[in-house]
């Protein structure tokens, strides 16, 4: 992680993006407490590391902090699930550069891939890691509210992951990188300006 303004400025612009589009994903569709049928956040935890490396997967990953927190979230929502918060943002960005992504994603197969184990996979793992957690600490009660919470937690994050990333992936990194946003170092050397 180089030190740089740039870096100072991503990393805030995603907490400030991220407690936005958390916050109003949380409230705009509430299902129980701080659960959301429609999160938008996880969009923010996905594609961050992606395209901003480390920097962004700590932005992505303290970002819910201020979202909870916001949503009137207890302490075990605020800080209890920063671990789940790092998993749903540092696996899309070490699973995109160990399968050698671009972001230009260019055939199906890549898209799929990307879609299920970019996109999908770490939210589910992420889902199952949050509802563990809530279990644990006493937020969730008996098994069938274990269910519950994760379903939810699988329908607010999965599908808004899938769709929104892709396309951010594939069609906004080129507006980021002729904004001189993102670099060619961010994504990794597999990935320089096609």
């Amino acid at each position: 992680m180089v030190f740089q303004k740039r870096n100072i400025f991503i990393f805030v612009l995603i907490v400030v993006l991220g407690t936005i589009l958390g916050t109003m994903g949380t409230i705009s569709f509430p299902i129980g407490t701080n659960m959301s049928y429609f999160w938008p956040g996880a969009v923010i935890q996905t594609v961050s590391g992606i395209l901003f490396g480390w920097w962004g997967v700590v932005a992505a990953t303290l970002f819910p902090v201020f979202s909870n927190a916001l949503t009137d979230g207890n302490f075990v929502h605020v800080f209890g699930l920063i671990p789940t918060n790092f998993v749903q943002s540092a696996l899309p960005y070490l699973i995109f550069q160990r399968m050698n992504f671009t972001t230009s994603l260019k055939t199906t197969k890549e898209v799929t891939l990307f879609c299920f184990f970019c996109a999908g996979f770490p939210h589910f793992l992420g889902g199952i890691l949050g509802c563990v957690t809530l279990f644990v600490f006493g937020v969730i009660a008996n098994y069938s509210d274990f269910y519950t919470t994760l379903q939810t937690w699988w329908i607010g994050n999965i599908p808004c992951s899938i769709v929104f990333s892709l396309l951010i992936i594939k069609y906004v990194t080129p507006a980021l990188r002729l904004s001189k946003l993102l670099y060619d170092e961010d994504l990794g050397s597999h990935d320089k300006k096609e």
